[in-house]
């Protein structure tokens, strides 16, 4: 499809953040290898070979990652402190994308930065004053920016090296500074509106002051690459001036150049004198084709493997190339991850009325044009299914002859049972269409001459709220309902509500219509909707106070109610008529109260989200209504690190004897070495992951009502409290949930964090997969919000991928990049 292809086959451009930060400024040497560490002349670097390069990077990822007491705090901020010690890593960095007629995003080493992964950037910042419409004058403001810095640690850079890397910096929009620069971040941030200009005045040293978040993953590469003493830098450039036998590559060489700057430059920001030793080196090879597929992530593809052979084709080559390559590219798996958990489903048991996203919208309109609809598939799994997911694909061959068996595994290709005459697109943007539309609408759909679907926009959900609500639109609304219900009572006629993500846009209408035709309260319509049709929702506060008010209405039209018979008459008479509604119908609309009791009305979404067929994962707010739990089938709880106001404290030490009662000293981490990482009930032991924080976390496990509850107690979102010492207990306890066939809620406060570390972990055991496929899974199922573990709970589950998997096949800084990629188109 065009929007996937779009985003994954360009270039990936990272957003640096804007926060300032300062330090105290310490002179520091930093040491690299003989024959790149002549700062005064001309610099110059060692090639590495192929060979030599496998070696190291399968040293890399066969060493365990530091412990965490080693990493954190300072992973969470910028580098005021020398990086701890991580022997054998090595970060690989690609210079410059694929040349013309190749594709920019092909051509790229395992593990491999990007230039903006880990350099501050300047181009987007109209206050920079290294934006300049003078690219020779963005060239001196450059060059004296370097002079400058490169003075106060005492290092001298020669003519021929400095234009090398001022060309660098200009092309790509980048400052010879990484990211987690502390004195250029106070110095040069985005923030500060940028003073610098081609004067020799020093910006002044301020106190450090570095950022609150604990979520910092836009800045893991440029700690990746502190910490690295071997990093090799390389392209693909398919050019003749590429030739290694003749003359080194100038590109390579300009960036290895930058990045001598830059390591320089950082260890001013560092508190205490450490030395390092670095070594910088060149890739060099005779032909690509000399490079192992071990150390190939998506090999150099041409524009060529984009075509498509056949009209229905919706995968290409570079397609199905690119998505074997989980370490890029995150986006455009989240997009394949969200088509395929909501693709369309029936939603009545007419099996008339579908909801869908665009994908599906698209799909069935090549596939009907190009007469090839017979290839899809009645029905889907659920959601929650673990079959219905990309996430456990892997190693996918391309085939020309077999393309359709490749598009069905990225795509659900849905072949209804009647075909979708009328298509409705909910949209923000969407005006309330009027009765003549839908009428004609109606018609069109009828005509069998007519082969196209008939099309209309709807407003989305959360854009209807109780002040704009007249007699006019809630008969647009009603008659809408109509219409549906109307078009789908004829025999081979069948609707298809759609959005973009499958849920958010289309909830509104889609509940509206099952009130009227289920005749059912929205509570009831919510639930049945859920548990019988398994399809994925989020209604916004907004639409529950409308739909509130709405349902008595609705119901009133239903066509379930004797009395309306009259009114649903055959549309091909044509006599049908709109439904009208009276001022006196209108008026009881706002006379209408929703019951006090509701456990509806006040929350968001308003269920938790169904993330497996036994676990969900919501808020505190979800927990705290045991009568919406119970109308679930939920009847096991994880609260973690939060209390529940409805368990009696009388009741908290009633333990049932199927608990699973830790056994001490059973580790989970084996390489914390002389740590007990047992799971006892209450472990006051030192946190082993912030060196000053005392973890006073315990489990508390017992039964209430019909409710049994495991409480993870004392274990705040703050960056410093660990999770993975209590893992395994709260897995155990899922795993008798899952062995039970009950149903599990894991919650924290919001069930972004804590909860969804905890679900990710689940995740990672029941699909047996690394903690970024998991992490995808669970992050499309959280409708509608944004999962965000901090950024130690993400470590430590890597720690544990490691133990439990024996290794890391995806690196830490690598998986924070793909975070932060997808964060910064939401957040």
């Amino acid at each position: 499809m065009s929007q996937f292809s779009a985003v994954q086959r360009s270039s990936s451009k990272r957003q640096s953040t804007a926060d300032d930060v300062s330090a105290s400024s310490t002179p520091i040497k930093r040491h690299d290898s003989d024959r790149s560490s002549n700062i005064g002349g001309s610099l110059q670097f060692e090639f590495i070979s192929v060979q030599e390069l496998q070696g190291l990077l399968q040293m890399h990822l066969a060493t365990p990652l530091p412990e965490c007491d080693e990493m954190f705090p300072w992973l969470h901020s910028y580098s005021t402190t020398p990086p701890p010690s991580f022997p054998n890593a090595v970060s690989i960095i690609r210079s410059q994308p694929m040349s013309e007629g190749w594709i920019q995003n092909s051509g790229i080493l395992r593990c491999s930065l990007d230039p903006h992964d880990f350099l501050m950037t300047w181009g987007n910042d109209k206050n920079q004053q290294f934006r300049h419409c003078d690219r020779n004058e963005s060239a001196i403001i450059l060059r004296e920016v370097m002079i400058r810095e490169l003075a106060k640690v005492k290092e001298v850079v020669n003519e021929d090296d400095m234009n090398d890397a001022v060309q660098l910096c200009l092309q790509y929009n980048v400052l010879p500074f990484l990211t987690t620069d502390a004195y250029a971040r106070e110095t040069y941030g985005l923030k500060k509106g940028c003073t610098v200009s081609n004067s020799h005045q020093a910006a002044a040293v301020l106190t450090p002051k570095q950022p609150g978040s604990f979520r910092r993953f836009d800045i893991q590469s440029a700690k990746m690459l502190e910490m690295s003493p071997a990093i090799v830098i390389y392209c693909f450039e398919i050019a003749d001036c590429h030739n290694f036998s003749e003359n080194p590559c100038r590109k390579c060489n300009q960036m290895a150049k930058v990045l001598r700057i830059a390591l320089n430059l950082i260890q001013r920001s560092y508190s205490e004198k450490k030395s390092f030793e670095v070594d910088i080196k060149i890739l060099k090879y005779a032909s690509i084709d000399e490079i192992p597929k071990s150390l190939i992530g998506t090999a150099p593809m041409s524009t060529t493997t984009l075509n498509k052979i056949t009209p229905q084709q919706l995968v290409s080559q570079f397609d199905v190339e690119s998505f074997n390559n989980w370490e890029r590219g995150l986006l455009y798996r989240e997009q394949l991850e969200m088509s395929k958990m909501s693709s369309a489903s029936v939603v009545e048991q007419s099996r008339s009325v579908w909801c869908g996203n665009c994908t599906d919208y698209q799909v069935y309109k090549l596939l009907k044009k190009c007469g090839h609809l017979n290839e899809g598939q009645p029905s889907h799994p659920p959601c929650f299914s673990t079959e219905n997911s990309i996430v456990k694909l892997k190693n996918i061959k391309f085939s020309p002859d077999c393309q359709e068996a490749v598009d069905t595994k990225f795509f659900n290709i849905t072949n209804p049972e009647k075909e979708w005459s009328m298509m409705i697109r909910c949209t923000e943007s969407a005006a309330p269409p009027s009765l003549e539309k839908l009428w004609e609408c109606l018609a069109n759909a009828l005509n069998d001459r007519i082969s196209k679907p008939a099309e209309f926009n709807f407003p989305s959900s959360g854009t209807i709220t109780l002040g704009s609500l007249n007699i006019n639109s809630i008969k647009v609304i009603l008659n809408t309902c109509f219409i549906i219900h109307q078009l789908t009572s004829m025999e081979g006629h069948g609707v298809l509500i759609y959005c973009s993500d499958g849920y958010t846009e289309t909830t509104f209408l889609l509940v509206s219509y099952l009130i009227f035709l289920w005749d059912l309260s929205l509570e009831d319509t919510l639930v049945r909707l859920h548990t019988e049709f398994q399809r994925p929702f989020f209604l916004f506060h907004m639409d529950l106070q409308v739909l509130g008010h709405l349902q008595t209405l609705l119901r009133n039209f239903s066509p379930k109610r004797t009395e309306n018979a009259a009114l649903f008459q055959s549309p091909l008479d044509g006599q049908l008529q709109p439904l009208e509604i009276t001022p006196e119908m209108f008026s009881k609309i706002f006379l209408f109260r929703i019951p006090a009791g509701s456990d509806f009305s006040n929350l968001k979404g308003p269920l938790p989200s169904r993330i497996l067929p036994h676990m969900y994962l919501g808020s505190l707010e979800h927990a705290q209504s045991p009568e919406l739990l119970r109308k679930l089938g939920i009847n096991y709880i994880v609260s973690v690190g939060e209390n529940l106001s409805w368990v009696e404290t009388s009741n908290q030490r009633n333990r049932a004897s199927s608990s699973p009662i830790p056994t001490p000293a059973s580790k989970v981490m084996s390489n914390f070495k002389s740590r007990n990482r047992g799971f006892s009930m209450e472990n006051n032991q030192k946190n082993n992951c912030i060196e000053e924080n005392q973890s006073n976390s315990f489990i508390d496990f017992f039964e209430k009502e019909e409710f049994k509850i495991l409480r993870v107690m004392n274990l705040g979102d703050n960056g410093k409290d660990a999770l993975t010492h209590q893992l395994e207990h709260i897995l155990k306890f899922i795993g008798e949930c899952h062995d039970n066939n009950g149903k599990v809620l894991v919650h924290c406060m919001v069930g972004v964090s804590r909860s969804a570390t905890v679900c990710i972990a689940e995740c990672m055991k029941r699909l047996q997969c690394d903690v970024l496929r998991a992490y995808i899974f669970v992050r499309v199922r959280r409708l509608n919000i944004i999962i965000q573990p901090n950024l130690m709970f993400m470590y430590e589950l890597l720690k544990w991928q490691e133990q439990q998997l024996q290794g890391r096949e995806i690196d830490w800084h690598i998986i924070c990049r793909s975070i932060s990629e997808l964060n910064t188109n939401y957040i």
